[in-house]
Parts: C-alpha cells; structure tokens; sequence
C-alpha cells in the first residue's frame, strides 16, 4: 500500500440493510475502525421485512428504507420508512409511519441534494416515486408516480416487463435518472423541486439485452456510468447535465476475459476522487477496479480481487476512500478491503463481520 493511505483511517458508523421476516432484524447500525479494520454491531432494528436498500439524508440526521415486498399489508406494493439518527451514536428511532411505494418490490432510494424529496424505484411494479420530506425528515406520501413504458428486451426470462432497478440525482442539475432492466435504458426525469414532480424529459438507450442496474455520476467530468446486470458489462455516459441529456457510449466487461460462468452484475461505485470506479460480480464473486482517465472518462481494468464471501449485492467505499466493504447476502458477512488510493488497487484484510443476508451498506459520513 502507497504512503498516501498512511492518514486514511475512517472511523465512524455504518448502516447495513439486510432481508428478512418483519420480525427479524434487517438493519443494522455497525462501528469500523479503519486504523484496525474492526467490525462490530452497535444496534440491531427489527419491524420492517427485507430492508434492501438504504438512503441518508444530507444533512445526516435522518436514515430511509425500502421494504421490498410485493404488499403492504392488504395493500399492493412495497414501503418506505424514516428513521431518525442519535447524533453522539448514530442509533436509530423510526419517525413517522411507512408509506406505500405504490409498486411492487422497491429496490432503491436516494435523496436529492438539499433533502427534500426522497427517490424510489419499484422493480416489479416498473415504476419510480418521489416521496416529499418535512424538515424533521418524516415521508409524505408519494407526490409524483411515473410508470416505465416502452420496448422490452430480448431476455424472455428477465426482460418480461419494465423493471425500475434504480433512481439517483444527475448532480444537483434538477435531473433524476433512472435504470430500468427490462428496458434496456436509463430514463431522465426533470425534477421540479418546488412543486416535488417528476416528469419524463428523455431516455438513453443501451445495448439490448444489457440489463441497466445501477448508475453512477463522475464528480468532475461530464460522462457517467450503467452497471448492466444481465450480460455483466459497464456501458460509459456521455453527460450534458445542463441539457439532461445522456448519450451511450462503449461498454467493457467487468468479468474477467475468458470466464463462462454464471454472473449477474451488481453494484458500482466510484473512488471518492473519481479516478477508480469499482462494480461487483455475483456468480464470479468479485470486485473488479477499473482506472478512469481524467481526460475522456474510459475505464482501464486494473484488477479482479475474490470479494471475501458468497453473493456481494452492494459495496460501499469509506468517505475517505481508504477501505471498501463488501457485503454478501448468500454467505451472511461483511469483508473489509483496503484500497491503495494511488493505485486503486484492493487487499483483502481478513476482517469480517456476520450479518443476516446483508444487501445495502450507507457511511455516516458519506
């Protein structure tokens, strides 16, 4: 590891969602110790079934969750629920009551940048929802629902219907993007913050039978990021966030060349300063690091690294990008990586923690 990681030691909490029953925990409020890669559990959250995707709120005081469910009682669709986080521990308290997603199976959430409006995707309902948010972080109930239409992919088996599998902000360029795996696109939206709508303003398409999961935006440069799940490729964004138009451009595999087997691509991230990005493989079990060149934006693979577990759905990176936790619902546990922030290079640590079939993992701090 390059001296430049010598400072880099984040020492705070995280959440992690997990599934399960109502009855069991499924978020879970964790201590890292990054000076000695510790994991420990500090709170243990019950009362909300497959907590499968997590949001802070930018001002920090507020955690959101998703329940993936197909009904909410005698109700179709899934769930989201407000949680108010203890400044001095980070502990958890919910706040207000759950609000229906108005889909079936909501699978991702997000905020804006000035915590207004809370974001969901509903993967089986095929569908997006803005959730408005009081100042003291309780959800309102959905003010804009906007159902995914177009032409279906080629997967028969996958590709049966619109899938909404995510939804996050272009920056703050009153743009929120959507990817639908059913569709083989990502779907602008304009945001209108005053009026909390949301209205369909475009579309990219990617290559069919690709499977958009997860997206993500450079920082600096004016291009993005689709993980496709179905055929475990990364297609580059040509972004004009200004216009709120994006533009497909090559796709590169996050496999490594010659590999036959199974694999759904799952998560994607970039390093805090935007020169790596990372996505992980279900199947092959792996974190791939890609170099990003400062100038265009193209990714370089640099390396596959064995994720430390079975099934890594979601990933997160430290807010001071020194470690990188991975987190594997089929083997139930959390592995710590160190990451070389000169060459982005993993290192597995051997520090692990047991959680049931965690999912999603949020930084206090991030």
């Amino acid at each position: 590891m390059s001296d430049n990681n010598a400072q880099l030691s984040f020492n705070g909490v995280f959440y992690a969602g997990s599934y399960g029953d109502a009855d069991e925990p499924t978020i879970h409020v964790c201590a890292f110790n990054g000076r000695t890669n510790e994991l420990s559990v500090i709170q243990s959250v019950s009362g909300l079934e497959n907590a499968s995707y997590l949001a802070l709120h930018p001002g920090g005081r507020f955690l959101y969750a998703v329940s993936e469910t197909a009904a909410t009682g005698d109700a179709v669709g899934g769930s989201a629920a407000a949680y108010g986080i203890e400044a001095d521990t980070g502990r958890i308290s919910a706040v207000g009551s759950r609000l229906l997603s108005y889909g079936a199976h909501p699978c991702y959430i997000s905020t804006d940048q000035a915590g207004r409006a809370l974001f969901a995707a509903n993967y089986t309902g095929g569908n997006v929802v803005l959730f408005p948010l009081s100042p003291e972080g309780e959800l309102a109930a959905a003010s804009s629902v906007q159902r995914h239409e177009g032409e279906l992919g080629p997967n028969a088996a996958r590709q049966d219907a619109p899938h909404a599998h995510c939804i996050t902000p272009l920056g703050n360029s009153g743009f929120v993007c959507a990817a639908d795996l059913g569709l083989d696109a990502v779907i602008i939206y304009r945001y209108d913050a005053e009026r909390l709508t949301l209205t369909q303003h475009g579309i990219c398409n990617v290559h069919r039978g690709a499977g958009p999961r997860h997206l993500v935006f450079h920082p600096v440069l004016p291009v993005g990021y689709v993980l496709n799940e179905l055929d475990s490729t990364i297609t580059w964004l040509k972004v004009d966030a200004e216009q709120g138009v994006i533009g497909a451009g090559p796709a590169i595999s996050a496999l490594p060349a010659g590999y036959e087997g199974y694999n759904d691509a799952a998560d994607i991230h970039l390093a805090p300063s935007g020169r790596y990005l990372y996505s992980s493989n279900r199947g092959h079990d792996s974190i791939a690091v890609f170099a990003v060149d400062q100038g265009s934006g193209a990714l370089t693979l640099v390396q596959h690294i064995d994720c430390g577990g079975e099934t890594p759905r979601n990933f997160a990176i430290t807010p001071d990008g020194g470690h990188l936790l991975a987190a594997h619902q089929k083997s139930g546990s959390i592995a710590v990586f160190s990451v070389d922030t000169e060459t982005g290079l993993l290192t597995a640590t051997g520090a692990t923690l047991k959680l049931p079939s965690p999912v999603c993992i949020k930084f206090a701090d991030a």
